[in-house]
């Protein structure tokens, strides 16, 4: 079904509020941020949009930051947040916080459909 006049008119409106910004990165860098948005429910769009403004609030992993308490996570765990963190250029404690964050929204998500983000099952169940 051909595009209608009226749909390529809001199109061309709904693209003058936007900026639009050309990246490069090396070859398998697209695809490894591709999977990572999907895995996120994201489009790769937003997925970069997020991660540069996330940047933007904390953008200094030597900053003072509150601790843990010598928080320790159990052995696969640290070595797939290290090696997540090399993959996205990210110290770390920056990957690990930003996950933490994800996962907190993705849990509240859930929350208010009802569903418990641990277990999967509904409220009562």
């Amino acid at each position: 079904m051909p595009v209608s006049e009226a749909q390529k008119k809001a199109t061309r409106e709904y693209l003058k509020g936007l900026d639009e910004i050309r990246i490069r990165a090396k070859k398998g860098t697209k695809a490894r941020w591709k999977a990572a948005a999907e895995e996120r429910g994201q489009s790769l769009n937003q997925f970069i949009v997020d991660a540069v403004e996330a940047d933007m609030v904390s953008p200094d992993s030597s900053q003072e930051r509150p601790q843990a308490g010598g928080l320790q996570l159990p052995t696969e765990a640290l070595k797939t947040a290290q090696e997540a963190a090399e993959a996205t250029g990210e110290a770390v404690s920056q990957f690990v916080e930003r996950a933490v964050v994800d996962q907190a929204e993705r849990d509240k998500r859930s929350w208010r459909m009802g569903i418990n983000p641990a277990t999967g099952k509904k409220a009562g169940e």
